[in-house]
């Protein structure tokens, strides 16, 4: 099976083989039943279920990153918002390098089922061919270079659990279990560099979505 593949089969495979020998006088007779069979589960939305949350506790509808507005620290995380197993709206206004914002957020597993943690993918930002894209707010007063150096480095990173934070895709994840009824830290962070380079206006950055990947197997 292929590390990278969604694979939400199970698969049971029972060999049953029983041989009868029959000796009478000097005729030996011999006969050999061979019986396979096979079991397929394939676990549905019922009973595989992965959830995000921004309560440790259970499933909540947002989650507000850190530092929030009200710090005035000049630099903030607005309100995202959770829906099933997709987070939505992670957003940061930073001012300089040095700066960075982070979302705390919870995978549950509610379903019936232990499961693995196979991949962690940076999908390019919608339109673009790279999983990062940086625009100036008012092209025609700020310098394209200076806004293509400072872009490298402002960066977004994911931490799932224990394991160390990523800052792209991870096509192969082995040995990351969640179990049933259990849950795991998710933190993302998105950071402006100290000793980034700066542009001489505003700009936007987009990142490309991230997706973790969990299946019945590892």
């Amino acid at each position: 099976m292929e590390k990278n593949r969604s694979s939400k089969i199970i698969a049971v495979v029972a060999l049953v083989v029983a041989v009868f020998g029959l000796t009478l006088g000097f005729a030996a007779f011999s006969n050999t039943l061979t019986i396979s069979s096979s079991a397929y589960v394939s676990p549905s939305s019922e009973n595989f279920k992965i959830n995000l949350s921004g309560s440790e506790s259970g499933i909540t509808t947002s989650v507000v990153g850190t530092p929030a507005q009200s710090d005035n620290l000049g630099y903030y995380a607005s309100q995202a918002t959770v829906s099933g197993a997709r987070i939505s709206g992670l957003k940061a206004n930073v001012t300089q390098p040095g700066q960075e914002v982070s979302y705390t957020f919870y995978v549950h597993n509610e379903g019936e089922y232990d499961a693995y943690l196979n991949s962690i993918v940076f999908a390019n930002v919608e339109g673009q061919s790279a999983p990062r894209y940086c625009a100036a707010t008012n092209p025609a007063t700020t310098t394209a270079s200076l806004v293509s150096a400072a872009c490298e480095s402002i960066s977004v990173t994911v931490k799932v659990g224990d394991d160390a934070a990523v800052s792209g895709s991870q096509a192969t994840i082995s040995n990351h279990k969640l179990e049933k009824n259990t849950k795991e830290k998710v933190v993302v962070k998105i950071s402006y560099a100290a000793g980034g380079n700066r542009a001489d206006g505003n700009f936007n950055v987009s990142f490309g979505d991230i997706t973790l990947k969990y299946d019945t197997v590892d």
